[in-house]
């Protein structure tokens, strides 16, 4: 079993790769799930926020969708979506324009990745060691390999850090690795009393009483803190530091919420009670003087099966961002959330996915056609 180039994961950057090559190309696909694309499929709420406005490279995805097929519409906060507001649409695109030189192997887990060659002068090469659910062992060879892998956000879907491990083997050091994107455990309030409720606002994170980031929109309440998008995006500002201990560190930080976002402190300072800007629940807990500043501590970001993104990841430096070619590893390429890439919600993810598969394939491509 013979290839041109492995590309292991069928995510989103594996997907946009495979479309992205020649079609003379012998190319296959290495997805450890039943089908390719089951996380993609799910993006967005099942709408798949494909790329935003603010994303330098937003025209080339959006053209390169095009060619595919898929019309895009953009909402009033710069956020593009297909046309159909269906995500598996995106997934059935990219699955038709690969051509029979692609093949796709599902429940293959990939073991290990050997690089083949002896000597500089030699044709980069690789063995790659995988099995499937029998383990059954299946060995196959390809001249260029691209570690489309993922993070460890959103496990059900498969996403469980294999990747890491393959880097790691050979020679790649990966930064520290956690969720973000979701939402923030909390102390400081009766948390059931409030679950369920939404409220308009604004968020500022505090790191040792100095404020880092804001964030405004829509708060929900949950049983043990906070959530919403506007809460998600404060998590790509939280962590722990190189040899910090984790929940140490997130004693460190403190949230500021302003409940009150359309009113002055003068305005509030008449007011007998909370009630009529927050709800009776809330009114009970927080006073007319709390309304602009109500601190509550935080105890932890919520874990990797409802983080939407992964923090951390293969070091950029050991990657040629040019061509996601490894520096260290020559026919190796990286692309997708297995990199130390992430950014807010609101398609900043997804277009690292499609920006860094393309990429990879195209300098495939390139160091292929060379030889």
């Amino acid at each position: 079993m013979k290839y041109d180039v492995c590309i292991i994961g069928g995510g989103a950057a594996g997907l946009a790769a495979a479309a992205s090559f020649n079609k003379e190309l012998k190319i296959c696909i290495l997805e450890k799930n039943s089908r390719p694309g089951r996380k993609l499929a799910a993006t967005g709420g099942g709408r798949c926020n494909l790329t935003n406005e603010a994303c330098p490279g937003k025209d080339e995805t959006l053209g390169f969708f095009r060619r595919l097929g898929i019309e895009t519409c953009c909402d009033e906060e710069g956020r593009y979506y297909p046309y159909s507001n269906r995500a598996s649409d995106v997934v059935s695109a990219l699955l038709d324009e690969l051509g029979d030189n692609v093949s796709i192997r599902c429940g293959e887990i990939v073991r290990e990745i050997i690089p083949t060659r002896k000597n500089p002068e030699e044709e980069p090469g690789f063995r790659i060691e995988a099995s499937d659910s029998s383990q059954e062992a299946k060995i196959i060879s390809a001249r260029r390999v691209i570690l489309a892998a993922g993070g460890k956000s959103g496990p059900m879907f498969g996403t469980t850090g294999d990747g890491y491990s393959m880097a790691r083997s050979l020679g790649h050091r990966v930064t520290r690795v956690y969720p973000i994107l979701a939402g923030i455990r909390c102390t400081g309030a009766d948390f059931q009393a409030i679950k369920g409720i939404r409220a308009k606002g604004c968020v500022t994170l505090l790191k040792d009483g100095e404020a880092i980031a804001g964030e405004a929109g829509e708060i929900q309440f949950t049983e043990d803190g906070i959530s919403g998008i506007c809460v998600f995006n404060l998590t790509c500002f939280m962590g722990a530091e190189e040899g910090e201990n984790p929940a140490e560190a997130m004693k460190r930080y403190t949230l500021s919420i302003d409940l009150a976002p359309d009113f002055s402190q003068g305005e509030l300072d008449s007011r007998k009670s909370s009630f009529g800007i927050v709800t009776r629940e809330m009114a009970d807990m927080i006073s007319p003087e709390e309304l602009k500043d109500w601190r509550l501590g935080v105890t932890g970001v919520k874990g990797w099966r409802d983080a939407q993104a992964t923090a951390g990841g293969i070091s950029l430096e050991e990657i040629d961002m040019d061509t996601m070619e490894s520096r260290l590893v020559p026919g190796l390429y990286f692309a997708g959330e297995i990199i130390d890439v992430q950014g807010p919600c609101g398609g900043f993810n997804l277009q690292n996915a499609w920006e860094t598969g393309i990429k990879a394939a195209k300098a495939a491509e390139t160091s292929l056609i060379k030889r």
